[in-house]
C-alpha cells in the first residue's frame, strides 16, 4: 500500500460525487488502515456509532456519521458522512488494495486470438484458451483456468482456482440407455464490476452463453451451471449451487449453501436463505427458506422493475 495525503482523500471524495464534512485544518500524510481502537496518527478507520466513546480512540482520520456533532477531540481529523461504512469501504478499494503488477505472469498461458485490455494483471500459472476479451483494470489471480469464447468485462476480480467456462453436465440416454455428452458449444460473458471467488466454477452454455451481468458478488466455492443469467448487483454466497438455465434477477442474494433446482426464475430483490432448497420460482421480493423452500417474508426496500 502507497502512502497518501488526506488531502487526497477529499479530491476522491469530491469526484465520486460523496458528500462531507470535516474539521481538518491542514493536510497530512497517511500510511494505512487500521480497526477503530488500532488507528493512530497516519491511518483511517470508521465508526458506526453516532455517540463514540472517543476517550478509546487515538488520534487519526475518522470516517463518522454526519449525526456526530460534538466531543470530537482535536487530535482526531473527523471525515462526517451519511454512510461511513460504504465511505470506508471506497476508501479500502481505491487507496489500499491493488498490490498486483499489472501485465502478465511469465509462466500464465494465454491462447490464439485473445484481447488484453490495459491495466490488466494476469497471475502465475492463470490458463487462458482462444478467443478470450478480458476489459480493462481486470484481476485475474493465479491458477484460474479460462476456456475458449470467455469474455471478461471491465475492473472484475476472478479469483485463485476458479474454472471459467469448463462444459456444463448434459447427457442424452439412447435406446439401451447409454450415456452420450451434450457438446456445450456457447460461453462465458461478464460484466463489469464482477467478482469471483476462488474455486468457483461457472459452466459455459450449451449453445447460448452463460451470462453474469455488472455488478454481481460471486463467493468461493460456488457453482454456477450452464445457460444461467445472473442479474445486476446480485450476491451468491459461498457453496451454492445454481443449476442450468436459472434466471436470477438484479438484486437478488443467494445465502452460503443455497441449492437452486434448473429453469427457474428468482426474481429481483429475492432473497434465498442459507441451505435452503428451491424447487418452484421465487416472486420478486420474497424472502424463502427451507427445505423445500417457503416464503419466510416480502424484502424490504423491493425495487420495482
Amino acid at each position: 500500500m502507497r502512502y497518501f495525503k488526506l488531502s487526497e482523500i477529499f479530491s476522491f471524495l469530491n469526484r465520486e460525487g460523496i458528500c462531507y464534512e470535516t474539521n481538518a485544518q491542514v493536510d497530512c500524510c497517511l500510511y494505512g488502515f487500521q480497526s477503530l481502537y488500532e488507528v493512530g496518527p497516519g491511518t483511517v478507520s470508521w465508526i458506526k456509532s453516532s455517540k463514540p466513546d472517543w476517550s478509546q480512540i487515538a488520534a487519526g482520520v475518522i470516517i463518522c456519521s454526519k449525526d456526530v456533532s460534538s466531543g470530537i477531540p482535536e487530535s482526531v481529523v473527523a471525515i462526517r458522512v451519511d454512510n461511513p461504512r460504504y465511505v470506508f469501504v471506497r476508501l479500502l478499494g481505491e487507496f489500499a488494495t491493488r498490490n498486483e503488477s499489472d501485465g502478465v505472469a511469465e509462466t500464465a498461458v494465454i491462447g490464439n486470438n485473445c484481447w488484453l485490455g490495459s491495466r490488466i494483471s494476469i497471475g502465475h500459472y492463470a490458463v487462458l484458451g482462444d478467443n478470450i476479451r478480458i476489459g480493462n483494470n481486470t484481476i485475474i489471480k493465479a491458477h484460474v483456468t479460462i476456456y475458449d469464447n470467455t469474455v471478461i468485462g471491465e475492473n472484475c476480480i476472478i479469483h485463485s482456482g476458479s474454472v471459467i467456462g469448463a462444459d456444463g453436465f448434459g447427457y442424452e440416454r439412447n435406446e439401451n440407455g447409454q450415456l452420450f455428452k451434450f457438446p456445450h458449444i456457447g460461453g462465458v460473458v461478464i460484466g463489469d464490476n464482477v467478482e469471483i471467488g476462488a474455486n468457483t466454477c461457472i459452466d459455459r452454455g450449451t449453445l447460448g452463453n452463460t451470462v453474469i451481468k455488472d455488478g454481481v458478488k460471486i463467493d468461493n466455492l460456488c457453482h454456477i451451471a450452464h445457460n444461467v443469467i445472473v442479474g445486476e448487483n446480485t450476491t451468491i454466497i459461498a457453496l451454492s449451487m445454481i443449476a442450468g438455465s436459472t434466471i436470477i434477477e438484479s438484486d437478488s442474494y443467494i445465502a452460503p449453501g443455497s441449492m437452486i433446482k434448473q429453469g427457474l426464475v428468482i426474481g429481483r430483490n429475492a432473497c434465498v436463505g442459507m441451505g435452503a432448497v428451491v424447487l418452484t420460482n421465487v416472486a420478486a421480493g420474497d424472502t424463502v427458506v427451507g427445505v423445500p423452500a417457503r416464503t419466510l417474508s416480502k424484502r424490504t426496500g423491493t425495487k420495482e422493475s
